[in-house]
């Protein structure tokens, strides 16, 4: 079983360490940056392009000394991309806006990918729509993706949090409830989707799929160092889509690659990523746009923002301006 991108409270952390993590401020010509490049991303099927870079030398080949570290919590990936200790990272656009609205000094350069089935409610038969859930209780993790997405679905259909008693719980285990006949609801993603099905009194409410690029993956680098090595930047781009185009031509061998990453077998992997949809260059400029033609990950951004400062986890938020920079994308 993969673990999923979950949000924590930055001041929560009491401390971090992360070895081998010391960014090194070493310019070379053009923009260019000849150190070593830490980056970092929790376990997660979606981040497939990363983990087939770092297993066959697609980085070297674009002359990137890139380290990679599994940092399954967030917050300490944010904790460490603001300290200098790593250049770049992954996370959900949400996650991203949140951190980025408490002053986290990250611009994201290119979008990863999108959920399309991966995230979903799991509930009772009794429960038919999404209006049945007012008044129930839901198993979700408060300050998640899972809770975001909660959110999103209640709202459009007329809803919100408070219409719901939340009932925390890591969304890992809320699936697991959920399959035990524990709880009646449960915010989670695969494999608890699939897992749900043994349960004969249970169904899939609702899904991502019926909210594609609501739940959406990007590559954020620190600010500073997007102003001072914008070649490397665009390099370390244009060998994350060599990745795309690698595992497109050889897809048995990307999937056991994938899977040796995220702990599963290639079938396994192959099911998750058809939940999901992982973006090439086209469809990255396409999320992407442009700075005077905004596409849907400005969207995202502000919708985030707005909501965990409704929901009282920040004071301000970030524009969208400010926390994604299309330009890079747009000049591949």
């Amino acid at each position: 079983m993969f673990a999923k991108r979950s949000l924590l409270p930055l001041f929560t952390m009491l401390a971090f360490v992360l070895s081998a993590c010391g960014a090194q401020n070493t310019a070379g010509g053009g923009g260019k940056f000849n150190g070593t490049i830490h980056i970092a991303s929790s376990t997660w099927t979606g981040y497939a392009l990363i983990y087939l870079a770092n297993s066959k030398g697609i980085w070297k080949s674009h002359g990137l000394n890139v380290n990679f570290k599994d940092v399954e919590d967030p917050n300490d990936r944010f904790i460490a991309l603001t300290a200098g200790r790593l250049e770049g990272m992954a996370s959900t656009v949400d996650a991203f806006a949140r951190q980025q609205s408490n002053g986290v000094p990250a611009i994201e350069v290119f979008p990863i990918d999108a959920s399309v089935g991966g995230d979903g409610i799991l509930a009772k038969n009794t429960i038919q729509s999404v209006a049945d859930l007012k008044g129930k209780t839901v198993a979700v993790n408060q300050g998640s993706v899972s809770e975001w997405f909660l959110a999103q679905v209640l709202k459009d259909k007329g809803l919100s949090l408070s219409d719901v008693k939340e009932q925390n719980m890591k969304s890992g285990e809320a699936g697991a409830a959920f399959v035990a006949s524990k709880v009646d609801v449960a915010v989670t993603w695969e494999p608890w989707l699939s897992k749900a099905k043994t349960r004969t009194d249970g169904h899939i409410l609702v899904s991502s799929k019926e909210y594609p690029d609501l739940i959406m993956d990007s590559f954020a680098f620190r600010k500073d160092f997007v102003q001072k090595y914008p070649d490397t930047v665009k390099d370390f781009m244009k060998a994350y889509y060599d990745a795309f185009t690698w595992m497109q031509q050889n897809q048995t061998e990307a999937l056991k690659v994938i899977g040796d990453a995220v702990g599963e077998s290639s079938d396994d992997v192959k099911a998750d990523l058809s939940t999901m949809t992982l973006f090439d260059l086209s469809k990255g400029k396409e999320v992407m746009g442009t700075s005077s033609s905004h596409g849907k990950i400005y969207d995202n951004v502000k919708a985030a923002a707005e909501f965990w400062k409704d929901q009282g986890k920040i004071d301000k938020v970030v524009s969208p301006n400010d926390a994604v920079d299309p330009s890079f994308i747009n000049n591949l």
